[in-house]
């Protein structure tokens, strides 16, 4: 009944995505104990551990896996890993473990990429239990949904991960009438930024909120309130989170007009 129930919640859900240092709010009672998981091929499981920091009240929860699709239930979900267990009551002030089991390929999916990671998603959905006195009356509840990223590391990838954003090449284009920086990223992981900015004689031109970067991909960033090209002494300041969820602060030169 409740692997029907839960999913049909999806539609009224307050989802918050932890990306970086984006804070779940209060009223997500039931939290992850990361900001991301980080999934290495050679690694026969791994666990994540929910804690409900409500006092008083239990929380009915549903996890899963999605592929990027939000909007789809967990049943129509296709991807290769095992979550157990995947609804449970969790008791005011405890813990439960997730353990999260790579399936492989089976003939029927297609087979991740081996040069590059695979991004996924960890969705937790808790449900308050109804009032005590709700009979008979009309009562607004919220299921609260948090979701995080989810990286399939493979093996023998080139670099470290903490090496990545070094590896990041940033060049300044026009962008219409703006200026915007332009990077790519040679690189095997994903980049999850806090910050892009372009420093010009000590001063900072941001970026809005910048987006993670794929492995191998490239984007622009437009520059806000920079108007013409800067001087050659321009440099590139950046924050990324790395795998524990700390942010790191970089600074960058920039390619010189052309390159890549």
């Amino acid at each position: 009944m409740a692997a029907r129930l839960l999913p049909s919640l999806l539609r009224v859900a307050v989802t918050f995505s932890v990306a970086g240092l984006v804070c779940v709010p209060a009223r997500a009672d039931v939290v992850i104990n990361t900001t991301r998981v980080i999934y290495p091929v050679k690694q026969n499981e791994v666990t994540i551990q929910l804690n409900n920091d409500e006092k008083v009240q239990p929380r009915l929860t549903q996890v899963w896996i999605d592929d990027g699709h939000v909007d789809k239930t967990p049943d129509q979900m296709q991807v290769p890993f095992q979550l157990t267990p995947p609804i449970f009551r969790l008791d005011a002030g405890k813990s439960q473990a997730l353990r999260i089991v790579y399936m492989h390929e089976d003939g029927q999916r297609k087979p991740l990429p081996t040069d590059k990671e695979s991004l996924f998603w960890l969705n937790v959905l808790s449900v308050p239990p109804r009032p005590a006195n709700a009979d008979g009356k009309n009562v607004l509840q919220f299921a609260i949904r948090s979701r995080i990223k989810f990286f399939f590391r493979p093996e023998r990838l080139v670099g470290q991960p903490e090496q990545a954003p070094s590896q990041l090449a940033w060049k300044l284009v026009s962008e219409g009438s703006e200026q915007a920086l332009e990077v790519h990223n040679p690189s095997g992981y994903h980049i999850s930024f806090s910050k892009i900015a372009l420093a010009v004689d000590g001063k900072e031109f941001p970026s809005d909120a910048p987006p993670m970067l794929a492995p191998g991909s490239t984007a622009r960033y437009v520059l806000k309130s920079l108007g013409h090209p800067p001087p050659a002494t321009a440099s590139v300041h950046f924050s990324a989170v790395d795998d524990f969820g700390t942010v790191q602060h970089h600074t960058a030169k920039l390619a010189s007009p052309g390159s890549w």
